[in-house]
């Protein structure tokens, strides 16, 4: 029970915090085109050091003093999979608001 308390100030902390910044921009904190670009910048991150052999993780160059495998690192390669994904789907969601904000303003004008 003692974690949960120490832990509950920060995350009230944390929602209050998000609660500003909410109602100061008008309610756009949250944009699926930056979340797009950043998960996209990690997925090929995660993919291309996963395809030439090169640990992302630090424990693993402390044990083996070096950060290259010397061979393709498939664990790297599937999480740079599931951020590609993820990047796709947000993507998607961030051109189809474009769109429907678009056709709003051709619209409404």
């Amino acid at each position: 029970m003692g974690p949960v308390i120490a832990i509950l100030p920060i995350v009230a902390f944390v929602l209050a915090w998000h609660f500003f910044f909410y109602k100061q921009s008008g309610g756009r904190t949250v944009s699926w085109l930056w979340t797009a670009f950043g998960t996209t910048a990690a997925s090929l991150l995660y993919l291309v050091a996963g395809t030439i052999g090169y640990a992302l993780d630090p424990h693993d160059r402390f044990v083996t003093h070096t950060a290259w495998a010397g061979h393709v690192l498939w664990p790297e390669i599937s999480v740079g999979s599931a951020l590609a994904l993820l990047a796709a789907f947000a993507w998607h969601k961030g051109v189809q608001r474009i769109r429907l904000e678009t056709r709003r303003r051709l619209y409404h004008a």
